[in-house]
């Protein structure tokens, strides 16, 4: 099964494919070009009332033959985090398009200095990631990002939690995946 191209929405020019992964947490759908990803994300179809993840389940490409290189990058980072996350500070990230821009927004600010600065087993409250971001008064547009961040999982918002708890994750419609990755980090806290 050949993937399916269409034309990017925002993140390049470049044509995306689209690429279907298995995991523990059920399908990952990932979008990218050649050059890099252009969004990352769980199947749309999941909510906390069907979340039953299955630790059996093996990251796998599914359905494609020839891929970028970005794509099999993405394959091993997504195994290293599921299978042996001790492994992943040697793990490259696979390339996002929207880093390579020379001037990043604020949104892609944050996702990128998210990325950059907080490692699997690690928290970091909205207001801590806003002020990293040299912008204290930031915090709700902090909180706006994470809510619009299109490459889940490796841009790690589940890492971003409220002073006050755990925070929403996909607008609160998946909170058992929030806690289930954080737990899978060794974050238990929240549970």
């Amino acid at each position: 099964m050949a993937p399916k191209t269409k034309k990017p929405k925002t993140t390049c020019e470049l044509p995306e494919s689209e690429y279907r992964f298995s995991s523990p947490l059920g399908y990952i759908i990932v979008k990218a070009c050649d050059s890099g990803l252009h969004s990352t994300s769980l199947d749309g179809e999941l909510t906390d009332e069907n979340f039953t993840p299955n630790l059996k389940q093996s990251v796998k490409l599914l359905g494609s033959n020839k891929v970028p290189q970005v794509i099999k990058t993405c394959e091993i980072w997504f195994r290293t985090y599921f299978d042996d996350l001790k492994k992943m500070n040697i793990v490259e990230r696979p390339d996002i398009c929207v880093f390579k821009k020379s001037n990043l927004a604020f949104r892609e600010l944050v996702w990128k200095t998210l990325a950059d600065t907080v490692g699997p087993g690690e928290v970091i409250t909205y207001g801590a990631l806003a002020d990293r971001l040299k912008n204290p008064g930031a915090v709700r547009a902090v909180g706006s990002a994470m809510r619009n961040n299109p490459n889940g999982i490796i841009v790690p918002c589940h890492r971003v939690v409220r002073t006050s708890g755990l925070g929403l994750y996909h607008g609160g419609t998946r909170q058992s995946v929030k806690v289930w990755l954080l737990n899978h980090e060794g974050i238990t806290k929240y549970t």
